[in-house]
């Protein structure tokens, strides 16, 4: 019952007036940032067998192309209210407030994201990368090596692995750097972006 009251206190927030222009320095992260994208695609006449979460996507992404990112905002804080294991609402939605600089509350949904799911390295990556937007080097790299303990075995770890060999240079620890960029030569050779990144961290490593 308590979720249920939850749910719709945010969603009374979620109607605020709709935006005319997105915030100015709205921006899609460069490189693997977040991209916000439809979640769901619902078929016309079977809205009726539409989960609430999948709802609450649908018009969290009519909110976000209509420039209204507060109520997309809510609209997650509902979803994951709703569901606290949708790891791409809270990266989304955390993205959402990154960009409207509301950074702390960013950060915090993330922490709360965290919280609720200490074992998935799609969390764990999501939090890395909103720290690298914030700049916060040693919790990004951190949240990596974390993200990289927890993937799985089946999924491809190469792109994973890029971030956290960059987050680690960021950071200084430049040994990381050339370790994970070594093994990544080793067992993607065929990648001519690991053998120049390689390189170029060989050569920071003698100067």
């Amino acid at each position: 019952m308590k979720s249920v009251l939850n749910v719709l206190a945010v969603l009374s927030l979620s109607a605020t007036p709709l935006l005319a222009q997105p915030a100015d320095n709205h921006q899609h992260a460069p490189g693997d940032g977040h991209i916000h994208k439809p979640r769901s695609e619902v078929r016309a006449g079977s809205m009726r067998d539409e989960s609430n979460t999948a709802y609450f996507w649908r018009k969290s992404d009519q909110a976000f192309h209509d420039g209204d990112y507060e109520r997309a905002v809510n609209l997650h804080r509902a979803i994951v209210a709703l569901d606290p294991n949708d790891v791409e609402s809270f990266s989304v939605g955390a993205w959402l407030l990154w960009s409207m600089e509301k950074h702390q509350e960013a950060t915090a949904f993330i922490a709360r994201g965290l919280a609720a799911n200490r074992d998935n390295w799609e969390m764990w990556n999501a939090a890395a990368q909103h720290y690298d937007l914030r700049k916060m080097k040693p919790e990004a790299k951190a949240a990596y090596v974390r993200a990289l303990s927890l993937i799985p075995k089946e999924e491809d770890s190469q792109m994973l692995r890029r971030r956290l060999a960059h987050a680690a240079e960021r950071d200084g620890d430049v040994a990381l750097s050339l370790q994970t960029w070594r093994d990544l030569v080793r067992d993607y050779s065929n990648e001519p972006v690991n053998h120049n990144n390689l390189a170029r961290v060989e050569k920071l490593e003698k100067n």
